[in-house]
């Protein structure tokens, strides 16, 4: 390099280094605000790890932090028998997809702070080096804005990110309330279903004793062969009956398991020592359900909640309407080394969009979550109804069917003591027999069946407690 060429780099380095200097400080708080990076692989290892199944030992609880608040926190102890309400509150506590659920709050919350987020302002540095004429030293132009219109929308848009996470928020809560639900109708089959196989259990060990009492006098040639054939049929009959159970059992127990995020041979101590007395002909109406129902489901809280969101979010896009302005100032100097300090502004003529668009789909959407909360509010209380003149039917079943096993039960008694004088068929006594095994099946599934309507009107109501016309006195 010549000796003119390298004053003139030096000379370039001498100017040029306030623009290091400042270009040096930019990059250092840009570097020092960035987020860092923290890998987390979706490998085998980390899904079995979430995944993970409990140890039956390590069924329980502390306290049930849940974001329900009709759900009272219960203290779990190790080893406790499960009843309805607290596989409700282990449910929503160990459930995986409730747990998958729950990432979305992060997403929300993030939401919220990427609303509440001011703008950057802008920096900006030219420069101008002569090549030709008279020029008396170097140009430069350096000059700092900052965009106004995200201020103005500041507010609503804070407004309506907070509102969308609060709906997120109830949102996953309604999803835990159908777990729950779910949990506490699933503990009822079972306990049913149970009081079922020990029904037929019995039956069946009853059964065969007497298919072998039979074989033996058939053998010996005082039994008739109708007679022996009799037992025999009605013993097939009755172990059909049971291996269903038993399979449909089995299904329900593995879903509650999954639920309560057990293993799939997990052992399932249950117990109904929470039972409702609620069979009094209070519960049998509608209107204690129905009271403050707006106010307390989850579902249309959280609905609630998105038309707020929403409606914020139109007065976002009206506020939009104000013209994007950025006032920055300026530091110059040109190459007749004129220095000059200034301001300026610059503004976005609203000719031919005036963000009509964003406010006419703003419109819209508000008036579809009207139009969507005002028919989840109506199909609530449709619901509830419905399942309230359920309710009502079954009880008038159970009633019935439970006259029906108490005179059958006289009736085979008689037909007993019959069969031993001779007097009846062995036929008429077995089929009779088969007829009180199904009236007493029945029996046990329409109180399973009023249990799990219960239960349907709980979630439906979106209310824990009961109403006080439901409880019986003690």
């Amino acid at each position: 390099m010549t000796g003119s060429g390298a004053t003139w780099a030096r000379g370039l380095a001498k100017r040029l280094g306030p623009v290091r200097q400042i270009l040096g400080i930019a990059l250092g708080l840009a570097a020092a605000a960035c987020a860092h990076y923290t890998p987390r692989p979706l490998s085998p290892q980390a899904v079995k790890a979430a995944l993970a199944t409990r140890a039956p030992t390590a069924l329980w609880v502390r306290r049930a932090h849940l974001l329900l608040p009709s759900l009272p926190p219960l203290v779990v102890h190790k080893g406790q028998r499960i009843t309805p309400n607290l596989a409700a509150v282990v449910a929503v506590v160990a459930d995986p997809v409730l747990r998958a659920a729950r990432a979305r709050e992060a997403i929300a919350r993030a939401q919220v702070l990427t609303a509440g987020l001011l703008p950057n302002p802008t920096f900006s540095y030219g420069l101008g080096i002569p090549l030709s004429g008279a020029g008396l030293t170097r140009a430069f132009r350096a000059g700092l804005g900052l965009p106004l219109q995200s201020l103005v929308t500041r507010a609503p848009r804070i407004r309506a990110a907070r509102l969308h996470a609060q709906a997120v928020d109830l949102t996953i809560a309604w999803q835990e309330w159908q777990v729950a639900a779910e949990a506490k109708s699933l503990v009822y089959t079972l306990l049913a279903g149970r009081a079922q196989r020990q029904l037929l259990a019995r039956e069946v060990h009853a059964l065969r004793r007497s298919v072998a009492v039979l074989a033996d006098g058939e053998a010996a040639g005082y039994v008739t062969l109708g007679v022996a054939g009799a037992a025999r049929l009605a013993l097939r009959q009755t172990e059909v009956v049971e291996i269903r159970v038993h399979r449909h059992l089995a299904g329900v127990a593995l879903r509650l398991r999954g639920l309560l995020g057990l293993g799939a041979h997990a052992p399932l101590p249950l117990t109904r020592h929470d039972v409702r007395a609620w069979h009094g002909r209070g519960c049998m109406r509608a209107a204690p359900w129905l009271k403050g129902l707006a106010r307390r489901r989850l579902d249309l809280l959280a609905l609630r909640k998105g038309y707020r969101s929403q409606d914020a979010v139109l007065r976002e896009a009206i506020a939009a309407e104000f013209p994007a302005i950025t006032v920055g100032v300026n530091r110059a100097r040109d190459t007749s080394d004129i220095n000059t300090m200034g301001g300026g502004v610059s503004i976005t003529l609203p000719i031919f969009n005036r963000n009509q668009g964003a406010i006419a789909e703003a419109r819209a959407t508000r008036r579809a979550l009207f139009q969507a909360y005002a028919a989840q509010l109506f199909a609530a209380r449709a619901g509830i109804h419905q399942l309230v003149v359920r309710m009502r039917y079954v009880r008038r079943e159970l009633l019935r069917t439970e006259s029906s096993v108490h005179a059958l039960n006289h009736l085979e008694t008689v037909y007993h003591m019959a069969l031993a004088k001779h007097s009846i068929a062995a036929l008429t006594y077995y089929q009779l027999l088969e007829q009180l095994v199904k009236e007493r099946l029945v029996l046990l599934q329409d109180r399973a069946q009023l249990d799990q309507l219960a239960v349907a009107v709980e979630a439906a109501s979106g209310r824990f407690e009961w109403p006080k016309t439901c409880v019986a006195p003690s």
